[in-house]
């Protein structure tokens, strides 16, 4: 038997996770990120499973999240979780309502806690991101992660951006301009997209191409030579990110309308909030999408861990 095999940390079956979406869907509703974020893998499940892609495939690993619980405790009373994930680097993200009625500063969460301070299976000294962490657990979770090895942090405060799926439905998508066509992204059009990403890195140029294959884009090119000009993404929450508009077509409302269009082909296509993180002082983001109709829904922070 592996360390890991004993780790304080237990995996947690399909039909757990499945247990535990609605448990956070009864609980928070559909507006609430940690569903959105098992509706999202579950979705990805059915579709990795449908395509005859094996669990082991590294080329879709960046499509498995894998959640997991406190060995000893139950998900059911608190609702305990952590969500490893691996594309560039570990992905962390973890929630616990056992925190809720905590002292303004206090993380509270005990049952969490427990699993982060214990688990082997978090990489803290080697670049790990933090996601979505709720404000009240981020200087418990910075303290703990430098006492793990973490040689620095770097942290952002983001918005979480929502828009409910009855008025994602109704938004007015703008005019195209007859300059430009819209189409979806193809597997040819993953290595350009990829190359102009600013996160990109070592494992990225797979997560791009998977994501063109089984997630909803969009790309704007130029209608007179097909040059690709402008896309975006359908994210892990089931929202949008990824918006890139090349410098030469700039101040043409692309930005905007593929952004209009995602939203509505998300909630033409799934019965889901749909979403967007923005950094807290993008206000030019924060401003395209209050255009379009989303309202913050929350504030937390991603903090990447620098390796040692």
């Amino acid at each position: 038997m592996s360390e890991k095999d004993i780790d304080i940390l237990r995996a947690l079956s399909d039909n757990e996770v499945d247990e535990l979406m609605k448990l956070y869907g009864d609980k928070y509703g559909p507006l609430n990120f940690h569903y959105l974020l098992f509706y999202n893998q579950r979705k990805w499940d059915r579709q990795l499973e449908a395509a005859g892609i094996s669990k082991d495939d590294n080329a879709y690993i960046s499509l498995r999240k894998r959640f997991y619980t406190h060995r000893k405790g139950d998900f059911r009373k608190y609702g305990t979780y952590v969500s490893l994930h691996r594309d560039i680097v570990q992905s962390v993200s973890f929630f616990s309502w056992q925190s809720e009625g905590a002292a303004k500063g206090d993380g509270g969460a005990e049952e969490l806690f427990d699993c982060l301070e214990k688990t082997d299976r978090i990489e803290w000294s080697s670049g790990a991101l933090l996601t979505n962490v709720d404000l009240k657990f981020c200087a418990r979770v910075k303290e703990l992660a430098m006492r793990k090895g973490a040689s620095g942090i770097q942290a952002r405060e983001c918005f979480g951006m929502i828009l409910p799926h009855d008025e994602a439905l109704s938004v007015q998508v703008p005019d195209l301009l007859s300059d430009f066509e819209l189409r979806p992204l193809s597997d040819d059009d993953a290595r350009m997209v990829h190359t102009i990403w600013p996160n990109n890195g070592e494992g990225s140029f797979e997560y791009v191409r998977a994501l063109i294959r089984f997630n909803r884009t969009l790309g704007a090119c130029r209608s007179d030579t097909g040059e690709l000009i402008a896309w975006i993404f359908q994210n892990d929450f089931s929202g949008f990110g990824m918006l890139q508009v090349l410098p030469k077509a700039e101040r043409r409302g692309l930005g905007g309308l593929l952004a209009a269009a995602m939203t509505k082909r998300i909630a033409k296509g799934e019965q889901v909030t749909v979403t967007a993180w923005i950094v807290t002082n993008n206000w030019r983001s924060e401003a395209l999408l209050s255009r379009i109709g989303y309202q913050k829904g929350i504030v937390n922070e991603w903090i990447k861990l620098l390796p040692a």
